[in-house]
């Protein structure tokens, strides 16, 4: 039963997964914002019939290529699609095996599936465009602080909405003071709101371990592109899928990492 479960959510993640492509698509195309609508080619503008949209496989059978003009589609369509499959299986086994079911533990997990899309198209869109696009972080803030007023009533738990309130506050106040000392240099109003959403879903001990990952793998990606002349110092790097990586590490292991850490040194 657990493995039908899995299964099904990993597939529900795939379909997900070609929706995030889409909305990608459409903030990447001024002209076509609106997310609804037939897909079709991003070269030929022919619209993709419904048999060849299915994720991951349709992209396999057409080898990576429209089927009308024959011209490559990139791979990150499939990689999305994987990812976001992946994502859901994971969540949802963490949901079957560390929850009691309620409706608290369900708003959780439909939460943290809506979290997902969000940083995952923020992931790519940054990565391709050095920009996190307003229309998905602001809708990410809105939703994100619902999330916490609702949770915080469900459990009765006020700590929780004090820690979480706190953690966006602070998150997005340090990334604020670095992007003012460095007159934004180091860091844009992007990663400032990424950051907040983030503290405000993960809370203190997830924030922490989310932007400590980040900066260290920014420390070593930066310094892997340096040091093979991919790039030069003064070049800039989009810092928010470093900031998506850690939070899905603040997310799975942050409270364990911090406790951890405390018992071993305090």
């Amino acid at each position: 039963m657990l493995y039908v479960i899995l299964f099904s959510l990993f597939f529900l993640g795939l379909i997900v997964g070609s929706f995030l492509n889409v909305v990608v698509y459409r903030l990447e195309d001024k002209k076509r914002k609106n997310i609804r609508g037939r897909s079709f080619c991003p070269h030929c503008r022919e619209k993709i019939k419904a048999y060849d949209l299915v994720p991951v496989l349709s992209w396999i059978i057409l080898k990576g290529k429209c089927r009308s003009c024959k011209k490559e589609i990139s791979v990150q369509y499939p990689l999305v699609e994987l990812a976001t499959g992946l994502v859901f299986a994971v969540l949802g086994y963490i949901f079957l095996q560390g929850l009691t079911f309620s409706i608290a533990s369900l708003v959780n997990l439909v939460f943290w599936f809506f979290f997902t899309g969000c940083v995952i198209t923020v992931f790519v869109y940054d990565l391709k465009h050095q920009i996190i696009p307003d229309e998905i972080i602001y809708t990410a803030l809105v939703v994100a602080l619902v999330f916490v007023g609702l949770n915080t009533g469900l459990t009765d738990n006020f700590e929780y909405l004090t820690e979480h309130l706190l953690a966006g506050f602070l998150a997005g106040g340090f990334f604020y003071s670095l992007a003012a000392v460095s007159k934004g240099k180091w860091m844009g109003g992007g990663d400032i709101k990424l950051v907040a959403f983030m503290g405000l879903v993960l809370g203190w001990k997830g924030a922490i371990i989310a932007l400590y990952t980040a900066f260290i793998l920014g420390a070593l990606i930066g310094s892997f592109f340096l040091l093979t002349g991919r790039k030069k110092m003064g070049s800039k790097i989009p810092f928010g899928p470093f900031l998506v990586i850690g939070t899905f590490i603040g997310l799975l292991f942050g409270e364990q990492i911090v406790n951890f850490y405390v018992s071993m040194f305090m």
